[in-house]
Parts: C-alpha cells; structure tokens; sequence
C-alpha cells in the first residue's frame, strides 16, 4: 500500500487560498455567478484556514445548496477536504465523488482524485485524522545561551515526546539479563520523520544517542503508543548584534512560517527579541509564545501573540485581585523602594488594579535607602502627607522587592513592621519565596504570588526529572535557577500548547488559548482568559511558622 503523504495539503491550500476569486470558479461565462454562495464559499476559505473544519464544510455544504453557480463545484471539493482533514473519509470519498459524477470535465479532477486516494488509504489503515502539529522553536546558540536554548529544548522535547507515545526507561543490559532482548530500542531521530534539530541542514544539537549506560543500567527509547495527531519540532536559530537582530528574528520567523508551516511558534526567550519575533508572527497570522518575556509591550494591540511569562505589572495586579477577592481586604498601603523600576511597575500594577475593583490604597511610599527599611515606621511617620488615619486604615501593605540582596532587604523590611503595627498582612512577589523566615514573616501572614514554583513531591514532576536525566545524563535541578527554570518552562509550554488543542481542529488559533481552562504545569501556570498575558501565578504564604502554598 503507498504510504500517506501528509505534507502536500497545507502547500495545496496555500496555492488555492492564494488565487483570485474567480480562478477556483468553472471557467464557463454562461455559468451565473451567487452573491450569497459566494460569501458562503469565503466563509468556508476562512474556517478552514483557521482550522475549523467542521464549520468550513457546513459553509461549503450550504455553499453547494444553490442551484448551479460559479462556486459548486470549488465548494464540492473543499467541502471534501475540510471532511478529510476532520478525519471523516467515507464521508469525503462520498462528497469528492459526487463532484466527479455529476462534473466529469471539472478542473478539479485531479485534486479530487489524490484526496479520495489519501482517504482510501486512512481507512485502510484505520487511522483517524491525519494531521500532524508543528511546533517552531526560536533558539540563540551563541555564548552563555546555548546551554539555556539547550535546557529549554529538553523541556519541549520531553513534552513531545510523551506526546508522541515514545517512552525512556532503564533496563539490565543484554548481558546482565536476558529480558533486555525483548526491548525495541529506537532512534528518536526516526521517530515521526523528527526535524528538532535540523537548521539549514546541519545538526544545532547533539542528538542523544539510543542509549544512555548508567552505572550498570541501559536506558532505552521505545515507542508504546500513537497519537491522534503527531507533534513535530522545527528549530530555527538566529543571531544577536547589533546589526543582525531584527534581521535574523525577521529571518527565522519566515522560514518557520514559509518553509515549515509550523502551527505555532515558541520563543525566543526575552522581550526585545520576543518584540520582534511576535510582530513577525502577527504579520504571517501564526500564534506566537513568548516563554520568558515580562514587557507587556510584547503582545500589546496584537492577536496571535502571547506571554507565558506573567509581566511585571500583571504581578502587581495579580496580588491586588487575590487580595481582594480571596483574602478579603478593602484597603492596602504600598511601599516601595526608591530606585527600583521594577518594584514600582509592580506597585503602578497593584494600584491600577485595585482601584478599578474598588479596593482603598490608603497611602504610597517610596523608601529612599536599602538601609532605611529596618527603621520603616518612623520613615513613615516623617512624611506629613501620610496621617495616623491612613495608617490606621491600612488592613496590609504590599512590598514589591527586586533587585540584589531582594530577601536580605524583606527581613530587615519584616523588622520594620514589627515595630510599626502588629496585625497587619504583609502583601508580596516572588522575591518572598522560601527566604527561611517562616517565624517572623507568620507575624504578618505573609501572602505572596509566585511565577515559578515546583514541587518535587509531585509524581508527575519527579516523573519529569527521571526522564530528563535519561535524556542528558544530569538532572534539571542540578543546574543554575535560569537553566532549571527553561527547562521546566519548555515542557510546560509545550504540554499546554498539545493539550489545548481542539479535537475537530489541528491548527492552533488564538482563541483556543483564551478558552482553555487554567493549566497547572510542572513549574508554571497558564491562564490566558483574561487577554495575551498570562495570569496563572501561585500563591503562596508563611503562616504557623511555615511556608506553604493555598493556590
């Protein structure tokens, strides 16, 4: 039986979305042309294009409803493709055959012909729908950030990976046991015809071997399961420079989107470049990620482009809604420290959210000096636009920290408000987690949001490490924060993005995101229904002189 050939139809509708109206239309004048069918039709280019593609053959059944037009029999065949690809054969064998009797010069023939033989073959096989999801990666190998694309490009692959139905494990070698010789040993590298590591035809990565020895043991790769849709890598690497950036990020964009046709594009890691490559990316339609990226300029005004990464702001704004809505406070002061952009970001965030859910702020104050937090209460009291009423009236205080030395400063902050008022909730960021100040911190119940937390207790998580170690031959906590944190980032975006696909469609579109429920990753959460920016942060608080997380 010939193999099914799967890539000719995104090129093949390329070319036939790409003509004029009237190229698709019978080439006879005495045809009439159908205003309604003919918007119809245009219906049915659009949801097919996004992937819907039962919608797509309702439009083109409806399409082909009207007595004969210009548009019949173009509707009939795409009304066969759009069943196709929904992975309904006989009824697209049905359709497409209907088209070549009833029109046996059609233009189409051809097209209609290779479509019914792919669909012969599906169900000779027993498949369902035959598409294949393809995910482009933007990484820098230059310098220091060749570890870190390399650390994120394990996370994603591990994401495919078990996606795909391939499984690592540990077995006796051949000559410690004789069991060893049942295993079917893979090449990854063969596995769904893989491009991960293909750039202009050389090799960006060391493609690990099939197997690792560890000790006495033998990891294998073994393929224990198939995929209603297969999930395919395509790596594009670009440059930094000052000349060569924007080029380069312009370049890789264009050569996933041209040359790999790749449904959705993750990366590159920070803001100015994730700029950049999002406004490619909106530009050429295809949803973009950024993984790492806090500037909300990133996705600002734009579609298809999204921020994993919570921005600074989107911090500020996360705390002051928890606090609101599940803590239950109606009036918080804020404190910051002179100086430091990205803690008053946080506070503009905070602020801007809580009066817009009617929460009080009471007072703001910038602190002048690291060294002044210790001495917070009469710093407070020596500013005369601050009186003891707004003081008094402050339920919490949110303290956004950055910057080095960020848990040194929130002790000596803790020292402050101790003398200052007990009583009062401390309100925080990241910067608070896990500092070993469970005791003087539970004065306060210090309540925090988290961008990255992993719980190794988790099995899921200690799952992962296993099959990263597999994978590299080291653990993904063994590294430096950034490392570990890209690699835990790359699976996470990766496993929400395949599992956030709708079943009837195998392009992702930016409103499956906005729809799909709050994910609950390995490191990070993913909630996009409030807009392009991710605001799934933990929660996390120090109380009975523990730390521990409540969301």
């Amino acid at each position: 039986m010939r193999p099914i050939m799967w890539r000719w139809i995104p090129i093949l509708l390329v070319l036939l979305v790409g003509l004029a109206p009237g190229a698709m239309a019978q080439q006879n004048d005495e045809i009439p042309e159908n205003e309604d069918a003919e918007l119809l039709f245009e219906e049915g280019l659009a949801a097919f294009e996004d992937g819907d593609y039962t919608e797509a053959y309702r439009r083109f059944r409806a399409t082909v409803e009207y007595p004969l037009h210009q548009k019949t029999t173009a509707a009939l065949l795409m009304g066969g493709r759009a069943l196709y690809r929904a992975g309904r054969y006989d009824d697209a064998i049905s359709i497409l055959e209907t088209l070549l009797d009833r029109y046996p010069d059609t233009t189409y023939r051809g097209q209609a012909n290779q479509i019914i033989s792919y669909a012969r073959d599906g169900l000779q096989d027993g498949q369902s729908a035959p598409d294949t999801l393809r995910i482009g990666l933007m990484l820098n190998l230059e310098g220091e950030e060749a570890a870190r694309s390399q650390a994120f490009f394990n996370g994603v692959r591990l994401a495919v990976d078990r996606h795909n139905g391939v499984q690592r494990r540990y077995v006796l070698p051949p000559e410690l046991s004789n069991q060893a010789d049942d295993v079917t040993v893979h090449d990854t590298s063969d596995l769904f015809d893989d491009e991960r590591a293909e750039n202009d035809g050389s090799a960006v990565f060391t493609t690990p071997r099939d197997t690792i020895v560890v000790d006495s043991l033998q990891a294998v790769t073994e393929q224990v399961g198939r995929p209603r849709r297969a999930a395919k890598m395509h790596v594009r690497q670009f440059h930094t420079g000052e000349s060569g950036t924007e080029q380069s990020l312009r370049a890789a964009v264009d050569s996933l989107v041209r040359m790999d046709q790749v449904d959705v594009i993750v990366g590159p890691f920070y803001s100015r470049q994730a700029q950049i490559a999002g406004a490619a990316a909106e530009e050429a339609g295809v949803v973009f990620v950024a993984p790492l990226a806090t500037e909300a300029s990133v996705s600002a005004g734009r579609r298809y482009v999204f921020q994993a990464n919570p921005s600074i702001e989107m911090r500020g704004r996360a705390m002051a809604r928890y606090a609101a809505e599940s803590l239950l406070i109606g009036s918080t002061a804020i404190v910051y420290e002179r100086g430091r952009d990205l803690s008053q970001r946080m506070a503009n965030g905070f602020r801007e959210e809580a009066r817009s859910i009617g929460m009080n702020i009471p007072f703001t104050y910038e602190v002048e000096t690291p060294r002044a937090w210790a001495s917070l209460p009469t710093a407070i009291r020596s500013d005369s636009t601050i009186t003891d009423s707004m003081m008094t009236a402050a339920e919490a205080i949110y303290l956004p920290f950055t910057g080095r030395n960020a848990g040194g400063r929130i002790q000596e902050a803790l020292v402050g408000l101790e003398r200052m008022r007990l009583g009062i909730r401390a309100l925080g960021n990241a910067e608070w987690h896990n500092l070993g100040i469970e005791n003087e911190a539970s004065k306060f119940t210090a309540t925090y949001t988290n961008d990255f937390y992993v719980n190794t207790t988790r099995p899921e998580v200690q799952d992962f490490v296993r099959n990263y170690e597999i994978l590299t031959g080291t653990s993904p906590d063994a590294d430096t924060p950034i490392i570990r944190r890209l690699a835990y980032t790359g699976h996470d975006v990766t496993d929400y993005l395949l599992n956030g696909l709708d079943a009837s469609s195998t392009r992702i579109r930016p409103d499956m995101l906005r729809r799909a429920a709050l994910y609950e990753g390995l490191g990070i959460r993913i909630d996009f229904s409030q807009g392009n920016i991710n605001q799934g942060l933990f929660i996390h608080r120090y109380r009975n002189n523990r730390l521990e997380r409540v969301q």
